[in-house]
């Protein structure tokens, strides 16, 4: 780092220890010390764990003029290297850093002279998993997931960044399903302030905004709760307002959201999913607040409120004189707290989320036109550790390994059928091998205890999980 009158400069740069290149500037930003201090910090750790050499000084000037890239990224994601695109650092071309850090919502990455104002960028991710599960003495194979997810970025100057990530999957019919994960508009209002419009990963916890994309998730799935009916939100359409500050030592990042909130589910509990229409006139607010003391260790908070309505009969009107129960409305409400530790070879992540639904007359799956369903409580947390090898061994094999370790755990209460086919606990153990930096195999053992089966059906399953993932 270097100071120049009032403008302070960053760079980080990286050399693959086995071919003995020049070294290769990823980025560089002319903000606060503080601020560049976390990015660097941050960068090196990824880059240790996936066996690249590291090291911080100052800039040189043949290195300011030969660095040639811009970088870019989504809101909130604390690790700058897991999106970088190695293939255009090594060329020395302008490339965009899409999972870089930008907590703070400022415009980190300054744009160079003589760049065009408009940049476009193609990223994403792929797998593939294959799955044998073992419950009851019963045995199945499948080939589970195959999936694509690009992800398509166009910046106009430092003004717009427009961003949005679809789906492509096959399902169990073998039918290709298209979905979309977001599109949004990030404006760049002010140096702690983006305005974010459209359709949003939810801001509430890590999970689902940070780790979700198979290639940065450290196991083979979401954990218990986490998931398919899960109590974590996972998209808002809406608008949302995101930034950051510097208190002393301390970075202190904000997010908040209004949309139009969760939906009744089919069969009765809540749907925490963007929904293109508002089925009540009360909007949801949801958000987040975190806190990073030193920059690889950040803990926050987390909370949604809302309304949800309930829904009539699809059925004929039965035939019966008593008059019908009307669909009613009930509050949704959400916290959460989460953790992250990732420095060095560690990565250790807690996370604990809790949501109250209402009593709510409604019409679900098996009812017998609308009935009064009780209040509903659904809990999740779970507890991670990876530990790279790269720490402990130089051998070219062995360093790419990485154990890793998690427990949680879902209860729900107050709707059983629900509870039946979700609630569990389980301990999964992993390990990864890393390809590169952004192309992982890995294998997982689970063992599950699924607390609410009735009487005559598994109450327990062992899984095993294999799958390749590639982020590009």
């Amino acid at each position: 780092m270097t100071t120049s009158g009032e403008t302070v400069v960053c760079q980080v740069r990286y050399r693959k220890p086995d071919e003995g290149a020049a070294d290769q500037i990823l980025w560089r930003s002319s903000n606060s010390v503080a601020f560049c201090d976390q990015k660097a910090q941050e960068l090196a750790s990824r880059l240790t764990a996936a066996g690249f050499e590291c090291r911080e000084g100052k800039l040189t000037e043949t290195a300011q003029r030969s660095s040639d890239l811009v970088s870019l990224g989504r809101a909130d994601d604390e690790t700058p290297a897991e999106g970088f695109d190695q293939r255009d650092a090594e060329s020395g071309a302008s490339a965009l850093q899409v999972e870089s850090s930008r907590p703070s919502g400022r415009r980190v990455y300054q744009r160079l002279s003589g760049g065009s104002d408009t940049k476009w960028h193609l990223a994403g991710y792929a797998d593939a998993t294959f799955e044998a599960a073992d419950a009851g003495g019963e045995t199945t194979t499948s080939f589970s997931t195959a999936r694509f997810n690009p992800l398509f970025l166009f910046q106009y100057k430092d003004i717009v960044l427009l961003e949005a990530e679809a789906e492509i999957s096959v399902d169990d019919d073998g039918e290709t399903e298209f979905e979309l994960e977001y599109a949004q508009a990030d404006l760049f209002v002010h140096d702690n302030l983006t305005l974010v419009l459209g359709q949003f990963l939810s801001p509430v916890g890590q999970f689902q905004e940070r780790l979700h994309p198979s290639w940065i998730n450290r196991m083979a799935d979401a954990p218990p709760g986490f998931g398919h009916d899960g109590v974590q939100p996972t998209s808002e359409l809406g608008v949302m307002a995101r930034g950051g500050v510097s208190i002393g030592r301390t970075l202190v990042t904000y997010a908040l959201a209004v949309g139009n909130g969760p939906t009744v589910a089919h069969e009765g509990g809540v749907v925490f999913e963007a929904s293109g229409a508002d089925d009540n006139s009360n909007k949801a607010i949801s958000g987040r607040l975190g806190f990073l003391p030193v920059p690889y260790l950040e803990v926050g908070g987390s909370f949604l409120v809302g309304d949800v309505s309930g829904v009539a009969d699809e059925m004929e009107p039965s035939p019966d004189p008593m008059p019908a129960l009307a669909p009613s409305s009930a509050n949704v409400s959400l916290w959460g707290a989460d953790a992250a530790y990732t420095r060095g070879p560690w990565d250790v992540r807690a996370e604990y989320l809790n949501a109250t639904r209402d009593a709510i007359a409604t019409a679900f799956a098996g009812s017998n036109g609308v009935e009064i369903l009780p209040d509903l409580k659904l809990e999740a947390w779970y507890a991670q550790v990876a530990y790279s090898l790269s720490d402990i061994t130089s051998h070219p094999v062995l360093q790419k390994f990485e154990p890793v370790v998690r427990y949680g755990e879902y209860k729900v209460n107050g709707l059983d059928e629900l509870a039946e086919e979700a609630a569990e606990k389980r301990i999964d153990v992993g390990v990864n091998y890393w390809l590169a930096p952004s192309i992982v195999a890995r294998g997982v053992v689970g063992w599950r205890d699924f607390t609410a089966r009735p009487a005559g059906e598994p109450s327990s399953e062992t899984r095993y999980m294999l799958q390749f993932a590639y982020g590009f």
